[in-house]
C-alpha cells in the first residue's frame, strides 16, 4: 500500500520547475510569419534574423512579464450560497518589458508611433534628427520571446509567440546619474486572423527530450 511519501516521490517532478536564466524577444512586421517551430534541426534553433525579426535587446532583470486578466460572469440561483454556473467572457493579455538599448530604429518607430524610414542619419556628425508627431499612430506587431534554462545536457527552451500585438502604454523616461535611459512598454495582445490565435505557446530543447515522459505528451512520428 503506498505512502504520502511514496504518492509524492511519484507525483512530483523537481526537473519540470523552471527559472528562465536568458532570454531573448523580437518584434516583426504583420508580413512576417510566426513560425511553426523554434528549432530548425536538433539542438539549432531558426535563423530569426534572416526570417525578417528585429531584436528589442537588452531589458532590465525583471525580464518580460505576461499579463492574463480572467473576466467571468457567474449564475446565481435561489437557495445556493456559490454560483450554480460561470463563464469566462474576456481574457485581456499583456505584455510587459523595459529595455535599456536607446536608439534602435524600430524601436523609436513603436515607441512614438511614428514612420522613421526616411530619417537619415548624418555622415559627419552622426546625428539622428526626428520628430515626435502630436498624435502616435501605433502600428502592430508579432512578437515573439524566447527565454532557455539549463545546461546543454538538459537545457530547456521556453517561447511564446504573439501574432498581433500593440503598445498599449510607455512610462516617464528618466535621464539621470542614478539609472540608466530606460523607458517601460506594455503590449495588448490580440487574435490575429492569420494567426488564429492570441498566443503561441513553444518548449523545447534537451531538456524536454530527456524528460519527454514526465511532460506527459504523445511521441509524433
Amino acid at each position: 500500500m503506498p505512502t504520502f511519501d511514496t504518492i509524492r516521490q511519484d507525483s512530483d517532478a523537481r526537473e519540470l520547475i523552471r527559472k528562465i536564466q536568458k532570454a531573448i524577444a523580437f518584434l516583426a512586421p504583420k508580413s512576417v510569419d510566426l513560425p511553426d517551430t523554434l528549432f530548425s534541426g536538433a539542438g539549432t534553433l531558426i535563423d530569426l534574423k534572416t526570417a525578417g525579426w528585429l531584436p528589442i535587446g537588452i531589458v532590465t532583470p525583471d525580464g518580460y512579464e505576461f499579463g492574463r486578466d480572467i473576466s467571468k460572469e457567474d449564475v446565481t440561483a435561489l437557495g445556493y450560497a456559490s454560483p450554480v454556473r460561470s463563464d469566462i467572457t474576456e481574457v485581456a493579455r499583456t505584455v510587459t518589458m523595459t529595455p535599456l538599448e536607446t536608439g534602435r530604429k524600430h524601436m523609436l518607430e513603436l515607441t512614438y508611433g511614428t514612420d522613421l524610414s526616411a530619417v537619415t542619419q548624418s555622415a559627419t556628425t552622426g546625428e539622428i534628427v526626428f520628430d515626435e508627431p502630436d498624435l502616435p499612430v501605433g502600428a502592430e506587431y508579432r512578437l515573439l520571446i524566447i527565454g532557455s534554462d539549463g545546461p546543454a545536457a538538459e537545457n530547456w527552451i521556453l517561447g511564446r509567440g504573439y501574432g498581433s500585438v500593440k503598445l498599449a502604454s510607455t512610462d516617464s523616461q528618466k535621464w539621470g546619474t542614478g539609472d540608466p535611459v530606460q523607458q517601460p512598454l506594455t503590449f495588448d495582445v490580440f487574435t490575429d486572423s492569420e494567426v488564429g490565435v492570441p498566443v503561441k505557446h513553444y518548449i523545447g530543447g534537451t531538456g524536454a527530450l530527456v524528460h519527454k515522459t514526465t511532460l506527459g505528451f504523445t511521441a509524433g512520428t
